[in-house]
């Protein structure tokens, strides 16, 4: 077991406000002990740095993904079908 900590030192270490502790406290993103004054656990704290780093890395993963196949030329060939239909349908709807 960590130091035990408070709020106001867990802010400080986070650079936030106590608000936002006591926010991903009430979330149950962050856990505490519940007393006067609530007390964070330090290894609970870094269990949630390492949470919040992970999902960083596994969005920026998402992204590349996504972007890859954003940029594939069969995704390009398809976006430009699906133009091509937009406007053929627009142009029929007009006529009418």
């Amino acid at each position: 077991m960590g130091a035990l900590l408070t709020e106001p030192e867990v802010a400080e270490r986070l650079r936030c406000s106590t608000s936002k502790v006591k926010r991903l406290r009430r979330q149950r993103r962050l856990a505490y002990i519940p007393g006067r004054p609530v007390l964070i656990d330090e290894d609970d704290l870094l269990a949630y740095l390492d949470d919040v780093k992970q999902a960083k890395i596994e969005r920026a993963e998402r992204e590349a993904a996504e972007r890859a196949v954003r940029e594939s030329p069969e995704w390009k060939a398809q976006q430009a079908r699906l133009l091509a239909r937009k406007i053929w349908t627009l142009r029929k709807l007009r006529q009418k």
